[in-house]
């Protein structure tokens, strides 16, 4: 919901930017509107995995035992 949410902010946000009379200013604005967009995308794509990781617990999940040592002629052949 927090990504949907900045979505609608970063698509009224670049409405208003291409709206500018002002050329000069009109390119500051889309600029300022792609770097602020993307760290904000960002951002609530890295506060969203962490949030998941610690309500669902998986970040102390234990390592799956490393395979034994095989030989060569154990294997698969293609």
């Amino acid at each position: 919901m927090l990504t949907l949410a900045t979505m609608i902010a970063l698509v009224q946000g670049s409405i208003l930017a291409v709206s500018i009379a002002n050329l000069a200013l009109r390119i500051v604005a889309v600029g300022a509107d792609i770097v602020l967009g993307t760290i904000l995308l960002v951002g609530c794509i890295y506060l969203a995995t962490h949030l998941a990781v610690r309500i669902l617990g998986v970040g102390h999940a234990e390592f799956p035992p490393l395979p034994e040592h095989t030989s060569q002629g154990d294997l698969p052949k293609n």
